[in-house]
């Protein structure tokens, strides 16, 4: 009889590409990369939207609905869609295609808005990620205000600076899970949940 193999928690590498994602997005805000680099990010958006559905599949199979569910709209919201975005942004002019980039503001502060619950129920697992999701959601709203034209684009670069403080902690936690879960004990401190 074939022995089943045991699912892992998909968490950690999710966490890299957050902070992947947010580190080439926070330098495409901050200015340190000019808009030619959009068709290039959305490159990555689509590959990281594709690999944060399988996490989402893996922790939906694992019975981990919190998981499931972040990973999942992680692989549509923050994935493929810009992804797609900015990849029909990028060319869609260069073939006669009008785009009116204001519904990518409207997009990604909906997306803001989402993240919001999904902070709320990370604080029953560790206070890191409830915050660093609630500032992930902060930024996206700050930016989604900009994008669609509500607010200055001096917004821009605020809400890329929090995209880069979210990028660090979930690069941290990341590091976190799997240093610890390799040495099989506690090296660098996680923190605790904000609600029991």
């Amino acid at each position: 009889m074939e022995q089943e193999h045991k699912w892992v928690d998909p968490t950690p590498a999710s966490l890299f590409l957050v902070f992947a994602i947010t580190f080439s997005f926070w330098a495409f805000l901050s200015g340190y990369v000019s808009p030619t680099a959009l068709p290039l990010i959305g490159g990555y958006f689509l590959g990281f939207g594709i690999l944060w559905l399988v996490a989402g599949v893996i922790d939906f199979r694992m019975g981990d609905l919190l998981g499931g569910t972040i990973n999942s709209v992680f692989g549509i919201l923050l994935g493929i869609a810009p992804g797609l975005s900015f990849l029909v942004g990028g060319f869609g002019p260069s073939v006669g295609v009008a785009v009116d980039p204001r519904i990518d503001g409207w997009f990604i502060l909906s997306t803001g808005v989402i993240f919001i619950p999904l902070a709320i129920a990370a604080g029953t697992r560790l206070w890191l990620i409830a915050l660093s999701l609630l500032n992930l959601g902060a930024a996206f709203i700050i930016i989604g205000l900009a994008l669609a034209g509500l607010t200055g684009v001096g917004a821009l670069l605020v809400g890329g600076w929090q995209l880069f403080a979210s990028g660090i902690i979930m690069l941290y936690l990341a590091a976190s899970m799997v240093i610890n879960t390799t040495f099989a004990r506690p090296v660098l401190p996680m923190g605790s949940p904000i609600f029991k």
